[in-house]
């Protein structure tokens, strides 16, 4: 399955016509890399129609870590999500992924790439929480899926094309995360969740990283598809909520071609 994503409903409109099996959209508010790329709930509602009609499902990203006083507010933003006809979310704290199955079994949860699973056991302690697939990181090779998809029975998730990493995924200790801009309408208890210093809890990572001289090739398993179906991958993921939609097109058209070839071919 390819899994592309949408920062905008006219991004929805351009990845379904692209060859998307499945979208995936933030979360205005609740979602990693701020309010620009997410969707307000009405825009979610839509959305899904569209989704719905063209036989395609759509994920929604939550992945950010809300605090003790946003509670309530994480779990009616889950509500609306549920009333629209939404199964599937994407999630990264473990508390919410417990909270979520608790309160709405119905739910197919994705453990986000934010969880950083590496190994076999860590999948598992997802699967006990409640998730149903994990995305994993870049730092996971082809060779190592096998055990984790045996010892977890999760669905596999892994990005055929993402930016380039030289960090694991959800795991970055650098520093970058204090310039937190206005307040977030949709998190109004936001300002009790204490310094604002974690683009976990706030949703807004600033890229510090950017100014460091590192390799900027993005990381890309296109050419590797086969070998990585073979090793159990069932979902490929594009990174890119925040791209132009012409851009998108071309990514998605690209790697739609790619991964028809690769499920068709000798």
């Amino acid at each position: 399955m390819l899994l592309a994503p949408a920062g905008s409903r006219e991004a929805v409109q351009a990845v379904l016509a692209a060859g998307a099996d499945a979208v995936y959209v933030g979360a205005r508010g609740w979602s990693r890399g701020g309010t620009r790329i997410g969707l307000s709930a009405e825009e979610i509602s839509r959305a899904a129609t569209e989704c719905d009609r063209a036989g395609v499902a759509i994920h929604v990203a939550l992945n950010t870590v809300p605090a003790a006083a946003e509670v309530p507010a994480f779990l009616s933003a889950i509500r609306r999500i549920h009333d629209a006809g939404i199964r599937s979310v994407i999630l990264s704290d473990p508390g919410a992924i417990s909270l979520v199955h608790r309160e709405f079994p119905g739910f197919s949860i994705c453990a986000s790439v934010g969880v950083s699973a590496l190994n076999p056991s860590e999948a598992v302690f997802y699967r006990d929480l409640g998730a149903a697939s994990v995305v994993l990181p870049t730092a996971v090779a082809c060779g190592e899926i096998p055990a984790i998809k045996a010892a977890s029975g999760l669905r596999i998730e892994v990005f055929v094309r993402c930016r380039a990493e030289f960090i694991v995924h959800g795991k970055c200790g650098l520093s970058g995360y204090s310039r937190e801009a206005g307040e977030i309408a949709e998190r109004p208890e936001l300002a009790e969740a204490g310094p604002p210093s974690s683009a976990k809890r706030g949703g807004r990572c600033f890229l510090a990283c950017a100014a460091l001289p590192v390799d900027r090739t993005p990381y890309s398993i296109e050419e590797e598809l086969p070998a990585w179906i073979r090793a159990g991958v069932d979902v490929f993921k594009i990174e890119g909520r925040d791209l132009p939609v012409d851009k998108l097109v071309t990514l998605v058209s690209r790697i739609r071609g790619k991964l028809d070839a690769a499920i068709t071919g000798p």
